[in-house]
């Protein structure tokens, strides 16, 4: 592509710049390591999402051409746009993958499948998917560090919002736009953002993700054949920061490089769950495993979690297996009584309806803390006995231990993929993950998964 004139400046056109710009001396191993533990976690998580009905519809819908260019994760072809929507909300659909604290959202689930389905048109290498996931998140980060939990507080899903602009940046990336189109890019995605946290519990929230993976996909492309925006579009009058967040802190002038890239710290999931529920998990269990107890055990369950549960996590009677995941009530006698929380088939109508659990989440009171560390919980249960017992966890600590790290997504990834694709293709496509700094191009990937 010939070269337009320099990006705007200001912190759009600065971010432009650092998006085309950086290389992987500046990125380094690590951050391309991590990146392969998101690729492949969200790629399981999506996988296990074939035949949920809400990616179902989308594919009837969206998908389907077997002449399209870009691979499925349920086995079918689809347009680039409609790929990176499909496989988006395929990849929130069952709410099991991975957050981040910075963000305030989902980080890999909107740049992921808009990366993959713009990495498959471009013909382009493992590398440069990779390299693409850590721009991604790394431009999500930013932004959420400022805007974030004003914007959370203010009734919008980052994921959706916050999400397009990473997938953007992470397809501006692939597609080897300059710094101006690169701008114009950022600025064609924050004008497509777009998800409010009342979605929370039902269809629409894994549409947020499949939405910002598709408007990422969109702003990119357009960008690259000229279209224009405002190439100053997150921190002018007005602009993203403005009306996301209007009592958020300012965007910087510049955009700096730091020696850890924001993927370093991506926190995933081992319980499919909202993510704000794990903490109490976590206590729960510990309580369990520490005083031998069970449901039948507790007369009272008191919970004290952070303001912004409130709203997010906190439906008292849920009514479906999806509601479930954002019932930090529900979850937590789930997890008394024993019953796995990380188990997709323990998130039904049925369960969510069991008048034994009903029973039990009645006598379980949900405080929160304005003040409080917004991922911590303490745990307070008084047995039928007389005891009273008190845990506390707090699940939002990156992992240093890599090796261990893979082991548990690896772990996690085969007993949800394995029924979808079978051992011989679990396997494989672990193979393309590990090796995808390696591999020249991404047909070893999506041989294995279609």
């Amino acid at each position: 592509m010939e070269r337009s004139e320099q990006a705007a400046p200001g912190y759009t056109g600065a971010m432009a710049q650092w998006i085309s710009t950086v290389d992987d001396t500046a990125i380094g191993p690590a951050a391309l390591l991590w990146a392969r533990h998101a690729l492949l976690d969200w790629l399981a998580v999506a996988i296990a999402a074939n035949g949920e009905p809400l990616v179902t519809m989308l594919t009837a819908e969206h998908g389907g051409d077997s002449t399209a260019p870009c691979t499925l994760l349920g086995g079918t072809r689809a347009h680039v746009a409609d790929a990176a929507l499909i496989n988006g909300a395929a990849g929130h659909a069952l709410d099991f993958d991975d957050v981040a604290s910075a963000m305030r959202g989902h980080p890999t689930v909107p740049v992921a499948p808009a990366a993959l389905a713009v990495a498959e048109l471009q013909r382009a290498g493992g590398i440069d998917l990779l390299r693409a996931l850590v721009i991604g998140h790394e431009v999500e980060s930013r932004i959420g560090e400022r805007i974030g939990d004003a914007q959370y507080r203010f009734g919008l899903h980052p994921t959706g919002t916050t999400g397009a602009i990473g997938a953007a940046a992470a397809c501006a990336r692939l597609m080897r736009l300059d710094p101006d189109r690169s701008a114009h890019a950022l600025g064609l995605a924050a004008t497509q953002a777009a998800g409010l946290k009342c979605m929370f519990g039902t269809m629409a929230k894994p549409l947020h993700a499949g939405k910002a993976a598709m408007h990422g996909v969109m702003a990119a492309r357009l960008a690259a054949r000229g279209f224009t925006a405002n190439t100053a579009a997150l921190e002018c009058a007005q602009g993203f920061a403005a009306t996301q967040a209007p009592d958020g802190d300012p965007l910087p002038a510049r955009f700096e490089p730091r020696n850890t890239m924001a993927i370093e710290k991506t926190l995933f999931k081992y319980h499919a769950s909202c993510y704000l529920t794990h903490s109490t998990l976590e206590a729960v269990a510990q309580a369990r495993r520490k005083h031998g107890i069970g449901l039948d055990d507790m007369e009272t369950m008191a919970i004290l979690v952070s303001g912004p549960h409130r709203g997010v996590c906190d439906i008292a009677q849920p009514r479906t297996g999806l509601e479930i995941k954002f019932s930090i009530q529900h979850l937590a006698v789930m997890a008394l009584d024993g019953v796995s929380t990380a188990s997709l088939d323990n998130y039904t109508d049925r369960q969510a309806t069991d008048p034994r659990l009903a029973r039990a989440r009645e006598r379980v009171a949900l405080h929160t803390d304005q003040g409080g560390d917004r991922n911590a919980a303490v745990v307070e249960i008084r047995t039928r006995d007389g005891r009273t017992l008190r845990e506390s966890a707090n699940v939002a600590v990156p992992a240093t231990d890599l090796d261990r790290q893979w082991q548990q997504l690896l772990a996690k990834a085969e007993a949800i993929v394995t029924p979808v694709l079978g051992g011989a293709r679990f396997g494989r496509l672990v193979d393309a993950v590990q090796a995808l700094d390696r591999l020249p191009s991404l047909d070893p990937l999506f041989e294995a998964i279609r």
